[in-house]
């Protein structure tokens, strides 16, 4: 005898039905039916049997009816209807009571059931061309910020984001941080990342672009930061993976701190997939910016879509085979400042006699995609009023920098320190904890890079006293670093206090010696609403770190090529970004009302293309964009003085 014929039919029939019934509310559903129409055939049985044997001599009704109108339970059966008529109703409309609310109840139960699956954020999303964003952070704000400006130009943009954050905990974060989403919409959902149903869900498979945020903040540890990087190359790995059907996936961008993990996260898919790395990006800005001021307002407007982007632009009618200098006068209002050539390489400020031809696009500066127009015949004829009979330029002195602070950008920033200042100058270091492991990194970059005097101190910055000792004023920059904390207003908070004491020591500086204080400061904020704090405290310069970061996840997430772009700008190889006095390219004399043609023509006669300009007198102002004019219409005119300067893509800063 079989173990299975043990089971009595009874048994049998409960293992079924409970097996039926488990597999969720459309079982539950269907057998509340079935139990409905059954006690129908039922109940109209009995009635026909009551009929037959007690017939009602002068009721005429529709019994197929009455059954079924008093199984819902709204007729009872008449005050005319024998004894016998009047039991089977009432039993009747007691069946079709506990059927038809038994109905009722789950209907409503499979509604808030729904209703709380919608409140979890398991429920499926039906968009395609949307952004979807893997993960919820501390950028996630600014990238939805300068995704909605982006989007304006369509009618019904979607973001989708999937975390393991609560979704109500989600949706309420972002009402509070987000106004107006203008024509996009917002989505979210909870689940896991790497996991493939979860990105089906979400429509990995029809999303325009994939942006997979770390969780790492930039003062976490590195083991820490290690295990960050994994699970976002396994994020990486889950969205190819869940895109396997189709012939080409999506752009996939990502932020990744190691380099071992980004060449890894590039081997998966070379092709799609765009890494970023925090620290090498802020580092090298950071350097930039604190040996040219200005150059933070210049980079927030480059890398966002509220001012000014990089595009790569290719006309319907061909090049002409123009030069590359001749090019920036066939442009009204966006700057040519590089070429995309036919092999897919990114040149940045071309020779001038470089020809372009049909095939090559060019990389373009300008407030919106739209206001990109080439003329077939140049727009403006620039005045001869720059230096052209000789080059007039500043010879390269020794520098002397101080970077407070150690963080994963610090490496960075001595490295790129040495690549541009001359023999002898000085880059030094100043930290509150000196450890083993920070010790040995500093040895390694100063023994690299022998031609460069670097020194390391431990100093409490906390202790105005212990800052006095470095003779502060003898710099030509110091950049405040973030350091570690709980969140950014902590982190800020530690990097403002800093700044102050700094501030303090500057103006009693000043009022024992009557000397100017010439030191640029430059500081690292993690939070862009302590930018006010910062100005007011005098600073020249400030790095946003999450904003700088976000907007460049946003703008890549559109177009990946920028990426590229970025780097090279961001490079002390090559051509970089200068803010340089105005008496370097024209005489004395010729300095006062000029139009933006002017300018661009004057730097074409140092081999140099104008992005801009600044104007000294607004440096503080922040309703005028800190006196940063970026690509101005070629007939801009501007009344300049010998204190402003222009912004322009160089080899040097000389």
């Amino acid at each position: 005898m079989s173990a299975q014929s043990k089971f009595s039919w009874q048994e049998k029939f409960q293992y079924k039905f409970d097996n039926f019934m488990s597999r969720g509310g459309f079982s539950v559903f269907l057998a509340l039916v079935s139990a409905f129409f059954g006690a129908f055939i039922l109940m109209t049985g009995i009635r026909y049997l009551s009929e037959w044997i007690f017939p009602n001599q002068d009721l005429e009704s529709d019994l197929l009816w009455d059954v079924f109108v008093q199984l819902i339970g709204l007729r009872d059966t008449g005050d005319e209807a024998n004894f016998a008529t009047k039991t089977v109703g009432v039993l009747t409309i007691f069946v079709g009571l506990v059927l038809f609310s038994s109905l009722v109840a789950f209907i409503t139960q499979e509604f808030e059931s729904r209703l709380t699956l919608l409140k979890k954020g398991k429920s499926l999303v039906v968009e395609k061309n949307h952004t979807l964003i893997l993960g919820f952070n501390d950028r996630i704000v600014d990238i939805i910020t300068e995704l909605v400006i982006a989007n304006e130009s369509e009618s019904d943009a979607v973001i989708v984001i999937l975390s393991e954050e609560d979704k109500e905990d989600m949706d309420d974060f972002l009402r509070d941080k987000l106004a107006d989403l203008k024509t996009t919409r917002v989505v979210t959902r909870n689940g896991i990342v790497t996991n493939i149903n979860n990105l089906n869900k979400v429509g990995v498979k029809v999303a325009r672009s994939v942006v997979i945020l770390n969780d790492a903040k930039g003062s976490d540890a590195q083991d820490v930061k290690r295990l960050s990087d994994a699970r976002v190359v396994k994020a990486i790995l889950a969205t190819v993976a869940a895109n396997e059907e189709k012939t080409s996936l999506p752009p996939i961008i990502a932020e990744i701190n190691s380099e071992q993990y980004r060449i890894l996260a590039k081997s998966i898919a070379p092709e799609a997939v765009t890494t970023l790395n925090e620290a090498d990006i802020l580092a090298r800005i950071l350097v930039q910016t604190s040996r040219s001021v200005g150059l933070a307002t210049v980079y927030l407007n480059l890398v966002g879509f509220a001012g000014n982007e990089i595009y790569f632009y290719c006309p319907e009618v061909d090049w002409q085979h123009l030069s590359f200098y001749e090019l920036n006068f066939h442009f009204y209002k966006s700057i040519p400042i590089g070429v995309l050539d036919k092999n897919g390489e990114i040149i940045i400020k071309p020779d001038s006699n470089y020809r372009l031809t049909d095939a090559e696009s060019i990389i373009v500066l300008a407030e919106d995609d739209s206001v990109i127009k080439f003329y077939q015949e140049p727009l403006v004829k620039p005045q001869v009023l720059g230096y052209f009979d000789f080059r007039k330029s500043f010879e390269k002195n020794t520098e002397k920098h101080l970077i407070i602070g150690w963080n994963s950008k610090t490496p960075i920033c001595l490295q790129e320190y040495a690549k541009y200042v001359v023999e002898g100058s000085e880059v030094n270091l100043v930290t509150h904890k000196l450890t083993s492991e920070i010790e040995s990194k500093f040895d390694e970059i100063r023994q690299a890079y022998p031609q460069v005097l670097m020194q390391i101190w431990k100093v409490n910055v906390d202790v105005v006293e212990e800052l006095r000792t470095l003779e502060l004023y003898k710099y030509n920059s110091i950049s405040i670093l973030a350091s570690k904390g709980k969140n950014s207003e902590e982190i800020d908070a530690k990097t403002l206090t800093t700044l102050l004491e700094i501030r303090q020591i500057f103006q009693e500086y000043q009022e024992e010696t009557g000397n100017p204080i010439t030191t640029e400061l430059v500081v690292e904020l993690a939070d862009s609403e302590e930018t006010d704090l910062v100005i007011k405290a005098g600073v020249q310069d400030f790095l946003l770190s999450n904003q700088f970061v976000s907007k460049i996840l946003a703008q890549v997430s559109q177009e990946p090529g920028v990426m590229l772009v970025y780097r090279d700008l961001f490079s002390a190889e090559g051509s970089e970004m200068y803010i340089k006095p105005i008496e370097l390219f024209f005489p004395p004399e010729k300095v006062g009302k000029l139009s933006f043609a002017d300018c661009v023509f004057a730097a074409q006669s140092r081999d140099e293309i104008c992005l801009g300009v600044k104007i000294v007198s607004q440096a503080k102002d922040r309703d005028n964009n800190f006196g940063i004019y970026l690509a101005p219409s070629l007939d801009t005119e501007f009344s300049l003085t010998l204190a402003d300067e222009l912004i322009t893509i160089a080899e040097d800063e000389t």
